[in-house]
């Protein structure tokens, strides 16, 4: 059994009233490099598998164990693949957790899906 979560929600005054806002996260799914080559050429390498879950689970779990509650995921290349896997994943079903897809196609550099973004 984990521990306990933290509510790591930021409260901001704005003109006397108090308003939750969630703590959210970006996600860039694309490493922008060609250190994985060959491997990721059919494979993003968020998808690869470390100890038989892909990489991408390890990095939302520990957002969501740290109280981030929304997550937007940019991808890239294979964009498609990262995103039928989420579709199909846990992670579009969780309660307080929420994971929202970006897709771009002509983003080149971390630089560009941030301009993006």
């Amino acid at each position: 059994m984990g521990a306990p979560k933290k509510s790591s929600a930021r409260v901001s005054e704005d003109h006397d009233e108090l308003v939750r806002v969630p703590l959210r996260a970006i996600l860039l799914a694309d490493s922008f490099t060609t250190k994985f080559t060959p491997i990721t050429l059919e494979r993003p390498k968020v998808l690869l598998p470390l100890v038989n879950a892909p990489m991408i689970n390890y990095t939302l779990t520990w957002l969501e164990s740290a109280g981030v509650e929304e997550v937007f995921v940019f991808c890239c290349a294979h964009s498609k693949q990262v995103i039928n896997y989420l579709e199909k994943s846990k992670w579009f079903n969780q309660p307080n957790f929420t994971v929202t897809t970006i897709e771009s196609q002509n983003s080149v550099s971390a630089g560009d899906a941030l301009r993006v973004i």
